[in-house]
Parts: structure tokens; C-alpha cells; sequence
């Protein structure tokens, strides 16, 4: 049986071996080599870290809005 924690390690393994498409085949090349109950952890990883990929996306954009806005108000004329 393969833990959540083999899984979790295989998925950063390939993740830094692939990207994108290429990740994605390198997954589904992996989860036919695994039997059900590691098939449902690894989707378990798999979602819990698009999840956060999605959260750091957002967070990324919220900051980008926070430093534009003080840049464009450090740009901005001076009433005097």
C-alpha cells in the first residue's frame, strides 16, 4: 500500500521533472502504476495542491493591485 506521503513526495518528484502538459501525463502515467486506495490519495494530493496553486495565484493578483495602486499614488501629482 502507498501512503499519502509516498504519493505527495512522487508528485513533487514530478513536478519538478515536468511542467504543464507534460506534468499532467507524467500523473496519469503514475496513477495507472498504483493500485485504487493510492489512486484516491493521489487524487487527494493532486487537489489539495491545485487548491493552493489557486490561492497563491489570487494572493499574487491581490498584492499586484495593492502595489500598483501605491505605485500609481507615489507617480501621481502633488496638490501644493
Amino acid at each position: 500500500m502507498t501512503s499519502r506521503q509516498d504519493v505527495g513526495r512522487r508528485v513533487d518528484e514530478l513536478a519538478q521533472e515536468h511542467s504543464g502538459r507534460n506534468f499532467a501525463e507524467a500523473i496519469r502515467a503514475y496513477a495507472a502504476t498504483l493500485d485504487d486506495a493510492a489512486r484516491e490519495e493521489l487524487k487527494a494530493v493532486v487537489l489539495a495542491r491545485a487548491a493552493n496553486f489557486d490561492q497563491a495565484i489570487m494572493d499574487r493578483v491581490d498584492a499586484r493591485g495593492w502595489f500598483r495602486r501605491q505605485w500609481d499614488k507615489a507617480g501621481a501629482p502633488r496638490d501644493r
